[in-house]
């Protein structure tokens, strides 16, 4: 992996001590036991984000994730709109998603 890809990943991914949170916006949208956010993401930009990482191994290359619009808040916002703050709700033991 690249240093711009690692940098990449490390300003949306938080692990600590077998746990990742990932987050989007500034805000934590999936939390849980890294193994399982890694390889069973809930949460739609969890799955886009590992989709977007290169895999040299074409076999092994995950499916080309496509989002509808409607799944992630934009980015942009009219100047006076605050975040809308999501709950996040448990989807396993210790893997937390935000509702959506």
């Amino acid at each position: 992996m690249s240093a711009s890809t690692m940098a990449s990943w490390a300003m949306r991914l938080v692990i600590s001590h077998h746990r990742v949170a990932v987050m989007y916006m500034g805000e934590i949208v999936e939390i849980g036991p890294t193994r399982e956010v890694l390889h069973a993401p809930r949460h739609a930009y969890t799955k886009q984000l590992l989709a977007a990482v290169p895999v040299p191994d074409p076999s092994r290359r995950l499916k080309r994730v496509t989002l509808d619009a409607r799944e992630l808040p934009s980015p942009l916002r009219a100047l006076g709109d605050l975040p809308v703050t999501r709950p996040l709700v448990p989807v396993a033991p210790g893997h937390l998603v935000q509702a959506v």
